[in-house]
């Protein structure tokens, strides 16, 4: 997956993009575009933050009660 700054640079071009779109529906577009990948870099972060923990992981898939 993409790096969350990344993610969050791109987020920022198509909002200086939509400023300069004349088209309100375009503009609403691109708009909403920034939003998800806002939201994929908060996404991202969190799981940077809270990896997966393999042995409850394997737990939960070995659990045959």
């Amino acid at each position: 997956m993409a790096d969350s700054l990344a993610l969050i640079r791109r987020a920022g071009e198509l909002r200086d993009w939509a400023e300069h779109e004349a088209d309100e529906s375009v503009r609403s577009r691109l708009m909403r575009m920034a939003d998800h990948y806002d939201h994929l870099a908060e996404s991202q972060r969190w799981s940077e933050a809270h990896p997966p923990d393999v042995k409850a992981l394997g737990d939960l898939l070995t659990k045959g009660d």
